[in-house]
């Protein structure tokens, strides 16, 4: 019960604050990594449970969400009323990358788009974006943190995001 009040609370604050959408909507997609099948991909949001998504990739950009920004928050509707932010989850295992979530409400701060590319904060920690087949059968989003040397799987590359303007 306790759960569904959280949720209940969210979507509440969520639709409560309007979000004025303060850059033009863009879809973000992957290119320059070494591992050519984490190129050419687009963010989707992976359904974990009520209000939580993980961010993963799909060749198929014809229904990938668009985002804009809102100040360095990073949002997309996903077919709601309310907002859902991207979330650079944060550093509390003390791991060298961590996931990308989209969730329902503001998400994290820091985003912008610089020349092209989509990035975080490097004060916040971000170190670039890592591309995994990991266990949702899609590639997953992860960022790099740039606090740590990162042991990288084989079943992931360093890629970048860039900014595919819809409008």
């Amino acid at each position: 019960m306790k759960f569904l009040a959280t949720i209940a609370v969210l979507a509440a604050t969520a639709m409560a604050n309007p979000v004025a959408r303060a850059t033009k909507e863009f879809q973000l997609k992957t290119f320059g990594a070494k591992n050519s099948h984490h190129n050419n991909l687009y963010v989707y949001a992976y359904h974990t449970g009520a209000g939580f998504n993980d961010a993963v990739l799909d060749k198929n950009g014809t229904s990938a969400p668009s985002f804009y920004l809102n100040g360095t928050t990073a949002l997309t509707a996903l077919g709601t009323d309310y907002p859902w932010g991207i979330i650079a989850t944060g550093d509390t295992n003390y791991a060298s990358w961590e996931p990308i979530e989209i969730n329902v409400g503001g998400g994290s701060e820091g985003f912008s788009i610089e020349k092209g590319n989509f990035v975080w904060s490097e004060a916040d920690g971000f170190g670039g974006w890592l591309v995994c087949d990991w266990y949702h059968n899609s590639p997953q989003l992860f960022y790099l943190n740039r606090y740590y040397t990162p042991t990288i799987p084989s079943s992931c590359s360093k890629a970048q995001l860039k900014a595919v303007y819809t409008k």
